[in-house]
């Protein structure tokens, strides 16, 4: 589905899911290269940028989250720039194109703030919208560390929030991967469209293309930085953790040398022997329990006095 907008000379085509018809209408109105006439048929893996003589191709991956699989997924889309078209082709529901185009309809003066420049400038505001779109969509990777950063200190945290825990972890920083996946090219990206830009557009675009890059490396920081809060939190869940498992564990090992001398004494009474001393006395049951009890305390008093409880 074509969707055209047009201010003066210059025409915005916006193309959602592109079918062989607009392909078609592509080849017939433009003189794009059969090869990009062909990938722009289907989603492509990488992004990149191509500087043909008279238009510009350029590949760029929107990470967009997805809350059914809690992850960030790449939303691609193609742009083809000429001296009097801008032309996008998108393969599913990209958002800040959808938010480009609402605002460009809703108000004429920001139409004419997107398209007095010419495609370049549109280019560059449509990229620059998208940076700011994926920092607001590193805000929820910011909120899940700060509700993993309380989990972690709860001293109430029963085992089965512990499991929780782990696996929220692994939500995110399989989030944080799939975002620098989609993120991280761009760098690269955009020194080439710096450098591509200025060729087709003119000097007069080198500050926009080159402060591009610059809001990318904020991007860069803050991915970055994330990864390596979330990674100190896992190394100090782990320890926690294991604290808590060693606190059990010396508990149970307490307990076993408490209860191991008490079974040893209670099975001498089980002997079948002719004289057993205490039984057959009176209150036999009692001074056994009394004796039992004894040692119980003082071993407790033992371990407490060595600080091991």
């Amino acid at each position: 589905m074509i969707q055209k907008i047009k201010y003066k000379d210059f025409i915005w085509l916006n193309i959602k899911e592109p079918t062989k018809k607009d392909i078609d209408y592509l080849a017939e109105n433009f003189h794009f290269h059969p090869l990009i006439l062909e990938e722009l048929r289907k989603p492509s893996l990488r992004s990149h940028i191509d500087h043909w003589q008279d238009y510009l191709y350029f590949v760029y991956h929107i990470p967009e989250f997805e809350r059914k699989i809690s992850s960030s997924q790449p939303k691609e889309i193609d742009f083809l720039l000429t001296k009097t078209h801008l032309i996008t082709v998108h393969y599913e529901r990209v958002k800040i194109l959808e938010a480009v185009i609402k605002k460009i309809k809703d108000d004429e003066k920001e139409m004419k703030f997107y398209f007095e420049d010419g495609p370049g400038f549109l280019l560059y505001k449509i990229l620059k919208e998208s940076t700011s779109y994926s920092l607001r969509q590193l805000a929820h990777i910011k909120e899940k560390i700060s509700l993993v950063e309380k989990e972690i200190f709860d001293k109430k945290a029963s085992i089965k929030k512990q499991e929780q825990l782990v696996q929220s972890i692994s939500l995110i920083k399989r989030d944080i991967l799939n975002f620098q996946l989609t993120s991280h090219p761009h760098q690269k990206l955009l020194e080439s469209l710096f450098l591509e830009g200025n060729k087709f557009f003119g000097r007069k675009f080198k500050i926009y293309f080159s402060s591009l890059a610059q809001e990318h490396l904020r991007v860069e920081d803050n991915l970055e930085n994330y990864q390596k809060v979330l990674e100190s939190l896992e190394t100090t869940s782990n320890n926690l953790v294991n604290l808590r498992i060693n606190e059990v564990m010396k508990l149970f090992t307490i307990l076993a040398f408490i209860t191991f001398p008490l079974m040893l004494f209670t099975s001498m009474f089980g002997m079948n022997t002719t004289h057993t001393p205490i039984l057959g006395c009176q209150y036999d049951f009692w001074l056994i329990i009394f004796v039992m009890t004894s040692l119980t305390v003082l071993m407790y008093f033992y371990f407490k006095s060595k600080k091991w409880m």
